[in-house]
């Protein structure tokens, strides 16, 4: 970020008082103006937190709200409820409390409908164009978006694509009746397009996917080119909007790629935009300037501040990565004026156009651009529809084209980006908020930025972000951004090295050396069923009983070791997963089918718990001193148990045998691992890591087989001290069963720490943010082939939006792709074995003769492809909502209303996860105090659940014992000691 020189300063402080005292006479009416509605809400949430959170929520809400009752339900929920205190216009302007609730709602949607209507300039083109006219007839034009968020099927697309268009024809037509200004519609190189349209990438491809990059960019190229073309057929400016940061890169190829088409290279009325607030936005402007002088036809880019900087802050903590944006104001807008430097000096390559509401940052442009003898008219000044009226007004009157970003769209998609300029209105560093709210003073509006910024060291400002990344002393391990190419390539890498075409061997081990065996069982690719990846060994019971003695003896060295020595062998191996993750990941890819993305998590997670189990047996290892009185010292202790028999399932073929198996080790206890058939080969890259930690002798044994021979054997033997495992429910409950029959020799009650199935459900509330709902049901249901024991099984609608849902959930199914996961377009790989394909197809094949299947396809036959199948119209006590079925079938229930849909979620057997979606207060408290789930997920997807934030586990038929990756998961591993000493001696004791 370069430094003015205070000459520099001198000149943007004289050309932003200029503008000020110009902007005077422009001022009558403000925004923030009290006497209205709109003003005195603004007012409100600039002075009470609460009510602005209630308000904003409530506006985005409102829309799906049909009824009067729903209305005054939600006023009630979300103002008066607290006993907070309220703004006049809503006790008297709104009536709440004395007008009926039709009033009182209709009196409520009308003020809001107005107050969108501030920001949006119609519900459909048609609509749009008496205002866009009105703008140019002010002396300033316009740049049209239609509104909405990210697309979430295919259909979805097209009809995006079809408004575009429609939008683009109807423009160009009506506008060559309309009259030439000078102002508006030429540049310093003649004359420009007088309309101009804004496209959203996402708006226009359902399925972006940066794991499949090359692919997804075809695609969206595709997609826009049409559009590109007619923008060159009929005159049309076409600007390339940039949305998040996950998309960026994606998004600045795409640009680039597009235009250095032959049949578009030539047309310089192409723009994209830059998002000042991103750290690295300045390299991007150097990318582009020097992309420009290689076409040789200027574009333009469009400068703004950045509109999703609280979903990049939030996204990249929860993802423990690096936050992309600036994280204090001024930051960024001292950033903004070095990319307006940039870009300045780009010129004519690069046209700019400066979005921003503050003088301070467009006074520094026009320094810039002085400076450089760019004329007035070789850049553009743009700003949003209904912000910012007298600056708007003052820079048309000083001769600058301004151009008003014009969104138009329906009520409902407008939400989220009405309430993004309600919060930009209400920030505590607004500058539109400073200016005509705050009053302040000339010196405060116009200051260098620079002088604002926080020197390094110094203590977050009141309200300024503060990481809580840093207040927490666990951080997981960061999931990889495929949006990298360095990451994608390493991952294709990886699955390259795999070599698929050598067939590999697994064998049984005991102290660290392999078994050899006679029996020997084919694990297939499931992507491609006739490629056999490895040869599994099977242990016999003369091998186990072997291991369980060596493991017995071991024992007694093992927890002898120091807790601090254990946890330290944890972090290693840790470490360990985190250098090989590439390779690990490729292995699951190939053995289980696991999509990229949910490899990776898997091995995050394996790392996860060995970190977290670490930490927590260092807080465990400390006697806790219990009790109180005089002479006596009483110490609160923990001992290992013994040997642990360790049964882990092959859905998370890493994470949960390494959990349970780090936890064990741990608290002292020695280990046999006992893998499920379908996930040895994963099972065995843990060992060989295990080994490379160089325990001692016999800690930790590996026994590869079948589970009704080798498991069976080790379950029944009397050292077997625990048991953990994690499976179906049939296989659970007989394991408990088992374990409470003593055996000959047994010295001890065997404990069972049982993670079994569920029959998990998600609520849609009648007030549901349906984008958020749908694609979080879709990856909850169908993610991994629906092969995780947390996945949505179930769907439970209120009857008001069941409709609607279903088919939208319908139509974004239909639009996910199945196939291998070797390539990464597909959403959705095969189901785990040929025992699970016979078995899902044919429960398919029974409910499709009983229920109403809404969706469901034919898949290739080259591997264990199912197709995501939902049925509809599902009764709440069916065989097909009760039971298990672990794989990718979804069935939708009708509820009429909350109470009901309550009873049909709790009317199973299960009580693992559970989802709810909805924007009712009263709703969510009553799911959070009324659904019988170990696990519940308000507004977001229900399966992958992380190590510390989200301790797993059930309870009912779901499960026994404490929630893995939580602070009481390793107590089940150990004996609680409590060691009482008499300290009086001959009547005295010593002072404690």
């Amino acid at each position: 970020m370069s430094t003015s020189t205070d000459a520099d300063q001198k000149r943007i402080v004289e050309i932003g008082s200029e503008i000020l005292k110009k902007m005077e006479s422009n001022s009558k009416v403000s925004l923030f103006s009290k006497d209205f509605w709109y003003g005195s809400i603004m007012d409100w949430s600039m002075k009470n937190e609460t009510f602005k959170t209630n308000m904003f929520r409530f506006v985005d809400v409102l829309p799906s709200l049909n009824t009067s009752s729903e209305v005054a339900q939600h006023l009630k929920e979300y103002f008066t409820e607290g006993g907070a205190e309220l703004p006049s216009v809503f006790n008297v302007g709104l009536g709440l409390g004395s007008l009926a609730p039709g009033l009182m709602a209709g009196a409520i949607k009308k003020n809001v409908t107005q107050m969108a209507k501030m920001f949006i300039t119609g519900e459909n083109p048609n609509e749009a164009l008496s205002v866009l006219k009105k703008m140019r007839k002010s002396n300033m034009t316009f740049t049209v978006d239609i509104l909405g968020e990210a697309t979430l099927s295919e259909k979805e697309a097209a009809e995006y694509t079809s408004k575009y268009q429609e939008l683009m024809d109807g423009l160009a037509k009506d506008a060559e009746k309309w009259d030439t200004n000078t102002l508006l519609d030429t540049d310093a190189e003649g004359a420009i397009p007088k309309v101009n349209v804004s496209v959203k990438m996402s708006a226009l491809y359902s399925q972006i996917n940066d794991r499949a990059w090359d692919e997804t960019k075809s695609i969206v190229k595709d997609r826009l080119r049409p559009l590109f073309k007619k923008a060159m057929e009929r005159n049309i400016f076409l600007n390339l909007d940039m949305e998040q940061y996950s998309v960026k890169h994606m998004t600045v190829e795409v640009f680039k790629e597009l235009l250095m088409e032959p049949e578009l290279r030539g047309y310089k009325f192409f723009g994209c935009v830059i998002q000042a607030y991103l750290k690295d936005s300045s390299d991007d402007i150097k990318d582009l300037s020097a992309f420009a002088k290689a076409r040789q036809t200027p574009f333009t880019v469009r400068l703004v501040k950045g509109a999703y900087w609280d979903y990049e802050t939030i996204d990249s903590e929860q993802k423990n990565w690096s936050v992309p944006v600036y994280t204090v104001k001024a930051e960024s807008d001292a950033n903004y004026e070095y990319c307006a430097k940039l870009l300045i000096d780009n010129y004519p390559h690069i046209k700019a156009a400066f979005a921003s509401h503050n003088v301070r940052t467009l006074s520094a442009c026009l320094h810039y651009a002085q400076t450089k003898n760019v004329p007035k008219n070789g850049f553009e000044i743009q700003m949003l529809f209904g912000m910012a009226e007298p600056i708007k007004k003052t820079f048309s009157e000083m001769g600058y084209r301004v151009r008003e970003y014009a969104p138009v769209g329906e009520l409902i998609p407008g939400m989220a980006y009405l309430v993004r300029r309600l919060l930009e209105n209400t920030s505590n560093e607004s500058w539109l908020r400073g200016k005509f709210a705050e009053n302040k003073s000339m010196d405060e509006l116009l200051a260098d930025p620079t002088t604002k910024i926080p020197k390094p060291g110094m203590p977050p400002a009141p309200g300024q972000y503060k990481s809580t990344a840093a207040q927490h002393t666990f951080q997981n391990e960061p999931l990889s951004d495929f949006a990298i190419e360095a990451n994608r390539k390493l991952m294709q890498d990886a699955l390259k090295n795999f070599k698929v075409e050598t067939t590999k061997t697994v064998l049984p081990e005991i102290n660290f050396k392999p078994v050899t065996t006679s029996e020997f069982l084919n694990r297939e690719n499931p992507s491609q069923s006739s490629q056999v990846l490895a040869k599994i060994g099977l242990a016999t019971k003369e091998m186990a009983e072997t291991a369980i003695q060596e493991s017995n003896k071991a024992f007694h060295i093992w927890k002898k070791t120091p807790a601090a020595t254990r946890a330290d062998y944890l972090r290693k191996l840790a470490k360990m997963m985190h250098d090989r993750k590439w390779e690990l990941m490729a292995t699951q890819i190939f053995e289980v089918g696991k999509p990229w993305a949910e490899a990776d998590g898997d091995i995050g997670e394996a790392i996860d718990f060995c970190n977290y189990y670490a930490d927590h047996m260092a807080e465990m290892a400390s006697p806790l001193k219990v009790g109180g009185v005089p002479g006596e010292i009483s110490q609160y202790i923990y001992k290992p148990r013994g040997v642990c028999l360790v049964i882990a399932p092959w859905n998370f073929p890493l994470a949960i045998l390494c959990g349970q198996v780090a936890a064990a080790l741990v608290t002292g206890n020695t280990v046999i691992m006992k893998p499920a058939e379908q996930s040895s080969l994963m099972a065995n890259s843990l060992y060989q890591m295990i080994k490379e930690l160089n325990l001692p002798t016999g800690t930790v044994q590996f026994m590869p087989g079948l589970g009704e021979v080798v498991g069976e054997y080790l379950v029944n033997h009397p050292l077997t001290s625990t048991i953990a495992f994690t499976g179906s429910m049939n296989v659970g409950l007989h394991i408990l069963n088992k374990a409470t029959i003593p055996q000959k020799g047994q010295q001890h009650v065997k404990r069972c720490i049982i993670e079994m199935g569920g029959k998990n459900a998600v609520i849609i509330d009648s007030d549901a943010d349906l984008d958020e709902a749908v694609d979080a049901v879709v990856y909850s249901a169908f993610g991994f082939a629906g092969q995780k024991c947390s996945a949505a099984s179930r769907c439970i609608v209120l009857e008001d939006v069941y409709e609607k849902f279903s088919q939208r959930l319908v139509e974004a199914t239909k639009s996910i792709t199945v196939g291998s996961i070797m390539n990464p377009k597909n959403y959705l790989g095969p189901v785990v074995d040929k025992e699970a394909y016979d078995r899902i197809q044919g429960l398919i094949a029974k409910y499709s003769g009983q229920y109403k299947v809404l969706q469901s396809a034919q898949t290739s036959t080259e591997g264990y492809f199912v197709s995501p199948t939902i049925f509809g119209d599902v009764p709440a006590d069916s065989d097909l909502a009760q039971e298990e079925i672990f794989g990718p079938v979804l069935a939708l229930i009708r509820a009429k209303d909350m109470d009901q849909a309550l009873e049909f979620a709790n009317g199973t057997k299960y009580a693992l996860t559970g989802g709810l979606f909805s924007r009712s207060p009263a709703n969510i408290a009553k799911v959070r105090n009324e659904f019988e789930v170990g696990n519940l997920y308000i507004n977001r997807g229900i399966t992958g659940a992380m190590v510390d934030r989200h301790p797993f586990g059930g309870f009912k038929m779901s499960g026994v014992g404490s929630k893995t990756g939580g602070p009481d998961y390793l107590k089940q591993f150990v004996e609680p000691i409590c060691v009482t000493e008499n300290t009086l001696r001959r009547g005295f004791a010593p002072q404690e």
